[in-house]
């Protein structure tokens, strides 16, 4: 696995190395980026124009970057009823989409909506989601009935549509391609369109989400998880967070997939004449967007409008309301806080700002409704008219999110397994009271981050509780120690060097880059 040699350098640096990276990279070659939430959506006004909207998730934020370095083309399913007006009344065209942020072309694969809903609704989320999350209560569920191999059937067919669209443009542009298909939607997608590529074209596949053991990947039918390690064994690069989800990786393959050739030493599985490189990539933020979105007038009117709402401390949480989040058990753990430290009482408040998330899942509105009565238990408990120790924001509102990031004395991370969680990352960046992180063990970030934050368990409330108090109680040396170390290792990898490490593989594996001994590149 490469390791960026980046750390030290600028971010006008950074962004130097990684342009002259792209600029030989994509000398002869076209740019393809696959995921199923893309860059952008469209609706339509009450005056019926229609008007473009930076789409939401963390994949899309991280890998719009490297539209500023090359001119991708970006293929997604279409997400709003605007979106597959548009991919039908232009069926096979591309959409120039240009900014000051962003730079690329655009298509959506219309699929039948009943298909598209099984694919997202049934095996995306839940099935998926929740086996690389250990949520599911297998006692119970899933069960793999008609309905649900109907379902898989669906799945099968948007990764097929996905990769005949990718394949007619590469084909449409004439030469050899990189693909960058993203996450845990398009699995079947590699494995359907590798065969179809021509010579010289390198596939990659970055996996946003954990990459749990063996043992749980056995939730899943024989036949559908053979197809699914054998589809992801047929890109040439396989990228993970972490270390742990890239050996977990290697590990299921080796259990649960005939054939497959498993070397640790070299993180790769053959398989069939096919060898795949698994690589963790860390994702990072763009601190220099993020900076200017605190900088900005909205930031600062959301600052003001929290300022009254703090307590002498403050704890802060920013999530989306999904089981996997561990909302609930992080309020459990502030009451027990409350209960055994009763010098916090009306001293310490409680601000959690919560985006909703995929209400069509029945899971994640009953989370929902858990939520709101978790908080609103410890309100009774602890509050009076003149004081309430939890406060929820929910909806997307990043800029008072940002602002909240901003005003805590204490940052609680404890998802019970996360892919990264970014959240960790931005927090201490802007931060500006030396803010102590406590993080979930869970979380990808956690690798990187376990020296400056309080890590815990995401399913112990007393340790959970304790760590808060200890937080809340520690001294300003120690705060700002804590609180420089976090902003010395985030801003010593940025989402300019995940972008830079992918792309330095890939050329590798090409074998028509080598490093120049300046830490540059030149073409060998």
């Amino acid at each position: 696995m490469t390791q960026s040699e980046t750390t030290g350098l600028t971010p006008r640096q950074r962004r130097g190395l990684l342009r002259r990276l792209v600029g030989d990279l994509f000398l002869q070659r076209s740019l393809v980026i696959a995921s199923n939430r893309g860059p952008l959506t469209f609706q339509r006004s009450k005056s019926g124009k229609v008007r473009r909207r930076r789409g939401t998730g963390g994949v899309v934020s991280a890998v719009s970057a490297i539209s500023r370095y090359a001119n991708p083309l970006w293929i997604c399913s279409p997400m709003s009823s605007v979106d597959r007006e548009m991919a039908s009344e232009r069926p096979g065209q591309l959409m120039a989409q240009s900014t000051k942020d962003y730079d690329f072309r655009l298509r959506f694969v219309l699929t039948e909506e009943d298909s598209y809903r099984e694919y997202y609704s049934t095996v995306s989320n839940p099935l998926l989601w929740f086996i690389q999350h250990y949520m599911w209560d297998v006692s119970h569920s899933p069960t793999f009935t008609p309905e649900m191999w109907t379902a898989w059937e669906s799945y099968q067919a948007v990764n097929r549509a996905f990769a005949e669209t990718i394949a007619e443009e590469v084909a449409r542009a004439g030469k050899p391609a990189i693909i960058m298909l993203h996450d845990y939607h398009l699995y079947l997608c590699p494995g359907a369109l590798a065969p179809r590529l021509p010579d010289g074209c390198l596939l990659s596949h970055f996996i946003h989400i954990p990459w749990p053991g063996p043992d749980y990947w056995m939730i899943l039918p024989r036949i559908i998880r053979e197809h699914i390690l054998g589809s992801l064994c047929s890109n040439d690069i396989l990228g993970f967070h972490t270390k742990r989800y890239a050996t977990n990786f290697l590990r299921t393959c080796q259990t649960l997939l005939p054939g497959a050739d498993v070397d640790y030493s070299s993180h790769t599985v053959k398989r069939h004449g096919k060898t795949v490189r698994v690589c963790s990539y860390p994702i990072s933020i763009d601190i220099t967007a993020l900076r200017k979105t605190a900088s900005r007038r909205k930031a600062s009117q959301e600052r003001e409008y929290l300022v009254p709402r703090l307590g002498e401390k403050t704890i802060v949480r920013i999530d989306r309301i999904d089981p996997s989040k561990n909302i609930v058990r992080g309020f459990q753990a502030f009451d027990l806080l409350l209960e055994w430290y009763p010098e916090h009482r009306r001293g310490v408040r409680f601000l959690a700002f919560l985006v909703p998330s995929r209400l069509q899942v029945e899971e994640y509105q009953q989370y929902l409704e858990e939520t709101t009565q978790a908080a609103q238990r410890i309100n009774l408990k602890y509050g009076d008219s003149g004081w309430q120790p939890v406060e929820l924001f929910v909806g997307e509102d990043y800029a008072r999110a940002v602002a909240g990031m901003q005003l805590y004395d204490v940052l609680l991370v404890n998802p019970i397994i996360d892919g990264m969680n970014l959240v960790a990352k931005e927090g201490p960046v802007v931060n500006e009271r030396d803010g102590v992180l406590v993080l979930s063990e869970g979380a990808g970030a956690c690798e990187e981050l376990s020296e400056a934050a309080l890590v815990v368990s995401p399913y112990d409330l007393m340790e959970t509780a304790e760590w808060l108090h200890r937080a809340l109680a520690m001294s300003p040396r120690e705060r700002a120690q804590r609180a420089k170390t976090l902003r010395r290792i985030v801003e010593g990898h940025t989402v300019t060097d995940w972008l830079y490490d992918q792309l330095l593989d890939l050329s590798h594996l090409e074998g028509s880059f080598v490093r120049a001994s300046n830490g540059g590149l030149q073409q060998g």
